[in-house]
């Protein structure tokens, strides 16, 4: 029997399918056990046992889908033989014959698609009617076959439902976890990028400056390479933490480590800070922004001076970093700029990056007001 699924069914689930389609043909012994009581003549019970055995491997060799249910010339052929077998048997035997009618209703219920689906139910409904009130007359089996078929047709055209339903089901959890681990890889890669990218930034610039001071000034060289060994241990310590996801820069820090970074590399900085409470996540963007556009100075730039700015205005709250070197280093387009976006987003913010009007080159991230505290 089909289950319809988005995903293909293996070889074992068709074979426990196949063992429960034909463990439900066992209602089929009642008949064949009133046939044989009632001794008919040899030709009479082969031809009808011949026709019950083609019925139970029509069914069984309904062609099966992978994907939604539908309908082809095979299936619409293989349901007009069931249907008709099932005529045939009732007429020319018996009417315990009629149970083949809800068989005949389940088959279409569960390969077909839903309207042809639950028109063949109806159809199948019909047909048992009309047979048995044609044949027979007995009114109260008409009534018992009749709505058996359109009950159990209908039920199991719902379970095919349930069924389907509950394989978007699974496959929608699927897609979420897939969705959660890229999501997460992204967030690794972009924090990555952003804490190694301005640790190594000052690592090298303060390696290049003890090695000047090196013959010329010992103990100066000397305090670069104990920076530089500070700075490689908080790298580490922050790669841990991205590692885990619980890395969350704050404005003071990043602010500290700009002002280390741009004094190493020879460029004068003005740094202000406005004494605004903001949330955790809101001050991590900003403390970002700090931080990427820092780096941007050091590593592009070729600046003399800069300036860093945070501040709290009635509608938002925003991170400014303008320089007066090279406009066209950064371009805005790295894959810095584009996790800050990210970030800023997350937040409802936005981020403005591109030469300033006063020469050089600015980066703004801004957070709409109605997220601080």
């Amino acid at each position: 029997m089909f289950m319809p699924g988005a995903r293909p069914v293996t070889r074992a689930d068709w074979r426990r399918k196949r063992i429960a389609i034909n463990v439900s043909f066992l209602w089929i012994l009642f008949p064949v056990s009133d046939l044989l009581g009632s001794h008919p003549g040899s030709p009479r019970a082969a031809a009808v046992l011949a026709a019950v055995a083609l019925f139970v491997v029509a069914y069984n060799v309904l062609p099966r889908r992978h994907g939604p249910p539908s309908h082809d010339w095979r299936m619409s052929l293989t349901l007009a033989l069931l249907a008709l077998l099932a005529i045939a048997l009732t007429v020319a035997d018996r009417g315990s014959w009629s149970i083949l009618f809800i068989f005949t209703a389940i088959g279409g219920a569960m390969r077909l698609p839903r309207r042809a689906g639950a028109l063949w139910i109806v159809l199948c409904t019909a047909l048992s009617a009309a047979t048995l009130v044609a044949v027979h007359g007995d009114a109260a089996a008409t009534i018992s076959i009749s709505a058996s078929t359109l009950g159990i047709g209908f039920m199991m055209f719902a379970f095919r439902r349930l069924m389907q339903l509950n394989g978007e089901l699974v496959d929608a959890r699927e897609e979420v976890a897939r969705l959660a681990v890229s999501e997460e890889r992204a967030r690794f890669a972009r924090d990555l990028h952003d804490l190694l990218g301005h640790s190594l930034s000052v690592i090298a610039v303060k390696a290049e400056l003890a090695e000047r001071l090196l013959e010329r000034d010992p103990v100066q060289a000397a305090e670069h390479v104990a920076d530089i060994r500070t700075v490689a241990r908080d790298a580490l310590g922050e790669v841990r933490d991205a590692v885990s996801g619980y890395r969350q820069p704050t404005l003071v820090s990043e602010l500290e480590g700009a002002r280390m970074a741009l004094e190493a590399a020879g460029i004068e900085a003005e740094l202000e800070a406005a004494d605004v409470e903001l949330p955790a996540e809101v001050e991590a963007v900003l403390a970002w922004a700090v931080r990427e556009g820092t780096t941007n100075i050091v590593r592009h730039s070729g600046a003399r001076s800069c300036r860093i700015a945070v501040v709290g205005g009635p509608e938002a709250v925003s991170a400014e970093v303008v320089d007066d070197g090279d406009a066209l280093g950064p371009a805005g387009t790295g894959h810095g700029l584009a996790g800050l976006r990210e970030r800023a987003a997350g937040v409802a913010g936005s981020v403005e990056a591109g030469p300033s009007p006063g020469g050089g080159f600015r980066l703004c991230v801004t957070v709409p007001r109605r997220l601080v505290t």
